[in-house]
């Protein structure tokens, strides 16, 4: 099943990681339309065929368009709801990486209360994406594509 959250006011999803540069993050949370609907096929991935999503995923691009983040994460949102950076260092600071986001001090006291665990497992990110009115379930967790790492934080309320 896709996890399509619209309208899930409240609540702000979470990646961090890994990116070459700007370019590279611009390019992977594009969506690309596509000429030739036979082009999509290029798009989906053999080791993937058995994933849940995977044909809804098709039917929802319908062969006209494709989304790299949407396609690895098995979701689909609303662009005018995301705000993504690539910062020039890395940090394991996951307040110093989510400081500069306009919503931040909405949801920033849920990153804090994370697990130490969870916090020290993270390696040293210099990117990050927040969805906003958005709860993703956390079902695919990590991607990797053409110089951009995600891994999914979380799903945390956002007061207002």
């Amino acid at each position: 099943m896709i996890y399509d959250y619209q309208d899930q006011e409240g609540w702000v999803s979470v990646w961090v990681g890994s990116c070459t540069d700007g370019r590279a993050l611009e390019q992977y949370l594009s969506t690309v339309y596509l000429e030739d609907e036979k082009d999509i096929e290029a798009y989906f991935l053999p080791e993937n065929r058995e994933r849940p999503c995977e044909e809804e995923l098709r039917e929802c691009f319908n062969g006209e368009f494709f989304n790299r983040f949407e396609y690895d994460f098995g979701l689909t949102f609303d662009e005018d709801f995301q705000e993504a950076e690539v910062f020039p260092a890395a940090t394991r600071d996951m307040a110093e990486l989510l400081n500069p986001f306009s919503d931040s001090i909405g949801f920033l006291p849920a990153v804090k209360a994370l697990s130490p665990a969870v916090l020290n497992a993270l390696p040293a990110c210099n990117t990050a994406l927040v969805l906003y009115s958005f709860r993703y379930d956390g079902s695919i967790t990590e991607a990797a594509h053409d110089g951009v790492q995600l891994r999914f934080l979380g799903a945390f309320p956002a007061d207002e």
